[in-house]
């Protein structure tokens, strides 16, 4: 028996398959590989994880002897489990993989406790342990699901988050977009990210525990994608190394989780919890300088147009702007605490500021756009429009950071 594994694009699948339509069959997936990645996510406890995003583990579906012969019986029965979008990021195919194997083994999805919008938690019913989170897309016209879940752009920016930290750079879990199909059941749509083990989340530990290395990466992913949620309980510690003795003395990595709220269709003010983090202070690694400078904001946009063809333009232009933004802001020296406290606004008594990243988008709005505007936002640019924003908005940069130096 083989659980077919299928792509399409956008949110809703259509209803007939192009005649480029092929299913994938678990069955045919590396099992040495996902073997290898098991064993790496084993080095994270189990003895605790977090209940409030995405996140998941691994089961295979027994080979068919003959795959091409047209189901029948009890296998045109079982479900399937179809990958709506990301289908092309690394480790993809792998945890659908386990997903549909835990699926198809008749394990419930249960709802997270403690968790938020209707996550469900999904086991692997061999073993008991947690193999995903998975986030459902909100249905309010159905009666059933009583319009518990996550919005569309909620979950089309759990997948977006997956796709831009490219090499795992700041260890977002893989994560796509799936559509479920269940006998006498109706199809659902959600976001699947791989679950996360850990002991802790950042809430819980000083921060004088954390890598810089780590801070860092996580930062840097959150002023690309303008998080404007990222808050200590959505970033999980990883557990330190045992065996040395020494672990309590060893820098803890962080995974960052729930990215839900980033991607906003306009300017918005940022919650970057590591804003006051020491770590957030010190300089950039080579390392990191070379990863920012390789970061190509255009390029990026173009795959988010093709792999999530519903997410809005003045979405994916909020992530053109923080990335440039944020490398002209580390070539020119400023580290990661400068940047994130330029894009935050100020408040006073009186009334909200704003932050210093929107006031020079404002100006270079302003400055071809006569009309005054209360928020910053780009969907009604033009694309001559945008890209003469874009310049205007560049100039305007290297006097805004070399003030914020002198500060």
């Amino acid at each position: 028996m083989a659980i077919a594994v299928g792509h399409c694009h956008g949110l809703k699948p259509p209803a007939a398959r192009g005649r480029h339509y092929r299913p994938h069959s678990v069955a045919q997936l590396d099992r040495p590989a996902l073997d290898r990645d098991h064993q790496e996510r084993n080095a994270l406890s189990p003895q605790r994880r977090c209940l409030s995003s995405p996140c998941f583990t691994t089961v295979f579906a027994p080979a068919s002897e003959d795959q091409g012969a047209e189901p029948a019986g009890e296998e045109k029965k079982m479900p399937r489990v179809e990958i709506v979008a990301g289908r092309h990021a690394r480790g993809v195919h792998a945890l659908i993989a386990e997903a549909a194997g835990a699926i198809a083994s008749g394990t419930r999805l249960v709802p997270a406790q403690g968790g938020l919008g209707g996550a469900l938690l999904l086991k692997d019913g061999r073993s008991g342990e947690h193999v995903a989170v998975i986030k459902p897309l909100d249905d309010k016209s159905s009666p059933s699901n009583g319009g518990g879940g996550y919005e569309s752009k909620a979950v089309l920016r759990e997948v977006a988050a997956y796709l831009l930290d490219h090499d795992g750079f700041a260890s977002v879990a893989p994560t796509a977009m799936i559509k479920i199909s269940r006998p006498a059941m109706e199809t659902t749509v959600a976001s699947i990210q791989r679950f996360v083990a850990h002991h802790y989340d950042a809430g819980e530990l000083g921060p004088s525990r954390f890598s810089v290395q780590s801070v860092h990466r996580v930062g840097i992913l959150d002023v690309r994608l303008l998080n404007i949620d990222r808050h200590a309980g959505n970033i999980l510690v990883k557990n330190p190394p045992t065996g040395d003795g020494s672990s309590s003395a060893v820098p803890l990595e962080l995974v960052p989780i729930d990215h839900g709220l980033c991607l906003p269709e306009q300017l918005e003010d940022p919650y970057f919890e590591w804003l006051h983090w020491p770590q957030a202070s010190r300089p950039f690694s080579s390392a990191e300088l070379d990863y920012i400078a390789s970061l190509d904001p255009f390029k990026d946009a173009e795959m988010l147009r093709a792999e999530l063809p519903s997410l809005t333009e003045p979405a994916i232009r909020i992530l053109t702007l923080c990335t440039v933004f944020l490398q002209r802001a580390a070539a020119a020296g400023l580290c990661l605490a400068d940047i994130g406290d330029m894009m935050t606004r100020e408040f006073s008594s009186v009334e909200e500021g704003l932050s210093a990243l929107e006031a020079l988008c404002k100006k270079a709005v302003d400055s071809i756009d006569a009309q005054s505007l209360k928020s910053v936002s780009f969907g009604e640019l033009s694309s001559e429009e945008w890209t003469t924003f874009l310049e205007k908005f560049e100039k305007l940069l290297p006097p805004a950071f070399e003030a914020k130096k002198s500060n």
